[in-house]
């Protein structure tokens, strides 16, 4: 996939998300809590920073799952019917999202 359509695609899964009722506008704001959208080498990749406010205490094992679980799913299914092939990615936990060949 070359440079144009991976920036292509970011542009669609941004947009996509937006549509969906997802903040997008500070997804690359890399202090900041929210949705992560980003381009890897051939596909865009989608994740999740929780904020200072859902654990006040600032414990550091506090992993969220049920949140990121709840919010995987909910990619998967928005962005495959937007016609996207999607996956979790096994290491890091983002939804890895690429063109439909």
């Amino acid at each position: 996939m070359t440079a144009d359509a991976v920036e292509k695609l970011l542009a669609d899964v941004c947009g996509t998300l937006a549509r969906a009722g997802f903040d997008v506008a500070s997804a690359g704001d890399e202090g900041s809590p929210g949705l992560r959208v980003r381009r890897d080498t051939d596909s865009v990749l989608v994740g999740w920073v929780p904020g200072s406010e859902l654990d006040s205490a600032g414990r550091e094992d506090a992993e969220f799952e049920g949140i990121r679980a709840a919010l995987r799913s909910a990619l998967l299914a928005i962005l495959t019917q937007a016609g996207h092939a999607v996956q979790v990615d096994r290491e890091s936990g983002e939804v890895r999202v690429r063109l439909l060949a």
